[in-house]
């Protein structure tokens, strides 16, 4: 029976395979196998285990046949966010967690976009006033969706906080999977809704347009108490005590 290799060995081999993929160019080739053993100073068993490794973070592509070998890769966003989500959903955990985290996040990425200043960020706000304008107190909820994520997309954009983003995006992920919110709703609280996030984004406008950091971090306040009530209940009914709890927390 041929012994595993020990993991402080794979770990190691790995390591140095992971230095060699990001020092290169996603598709650049590492070696193949035969190279690679050679290159890693270990046993076969070993550097295909590191390997399996390194696919899991996506790291690297392995291809088998003519023309194979290793080639340096990088984590797909859109993988990293649905597998972290589909984690959480294995964990025993509160779910309005999510939200607290996705909205306090959201309320410091607010505060930077609107703290910039820049001829970019004013162009970016410009750009989205007309379109928020435009929207009528009937405007079908995907729509209003979609002009959330354009915006959401847009400020991620001017702040480059990947990190905060990454975080936002993977909740986000989870909350889509979680939480299905409806369309059909009573027409007239469709209507608040609607009309109370569109004052809500020209505040958020607003305060990019004028570079009034406190007046983003104010807006973002508001508007996330605003998503928050529309995905666990009606603008016009009294939150319970579980929104009280978020809006404490957000506010």
């Amino acid at each position: 029976m041929t012994a595993k290799p020990a993991r402080s060995t794979v770990a190691a081999a790995a390591a140095r395979l992971r230095a060699m993929s990001l020092a290169g160019e996603p598709g650049t080739i590492l070696g193949s196998e035969d190279t690679l053993v050679t290159t890693l100073g270990g046993a076969r068993a070993t550097v295909r285990q590191a390997a399996r490794l390194l696919e899991r973070e996506g790291l690297l592509k392995v291809r088998r046949g003519m023309n194979g070998g290793y080639f340096a890769a990088r984590p797909n966003v859109g993988t990293i966010e649905t597998a972290v989500s589909a984690y959480l959903d294995t964990l025993d955990m509160d779910v309005e967690d999510v939200g607290v985290i996705s909205s306090l996040l959201w309320v410091e990425m607010l505060r930077r976009a609107a703290g910039l200043g820049t001829d970019a960020a004013r162009a970016t706000a410009e750009s989205f006033r007309e379109r928020v304008m435009s929207v009528r107190p009937d405007t079908p909820f995907a729509r209003i969706s979609l002009v959330e994520d354009e915006w959401r997309n847009a400020i991620f954009e001017l702040t480059q906080a990947r990190y905060i983003e990454l975080i936002i995006q993977i909740n986000y992920a989870f909350s889509q999977r979680r939480f299905a919110v409806s369309e059909n709703v009573d027409p007239e609280a469709h209507q608040i809704f609607v009309r109370a996030w569109r004052n809500a984004k020209l505040m958020e406008i607003e305060a990019i347009a004028a570079g009034d950091p406190e007046l983003g971090a104010l807006a973002a306040r508001h508007m996330c108490r605003l998503w928050h009530q529309r995905i666990w209940g009606t603008p016009d009914v009294p939150p319970d005590q579980r929104t009280r709890n978020f809006a404490d927390a957000v506010l």
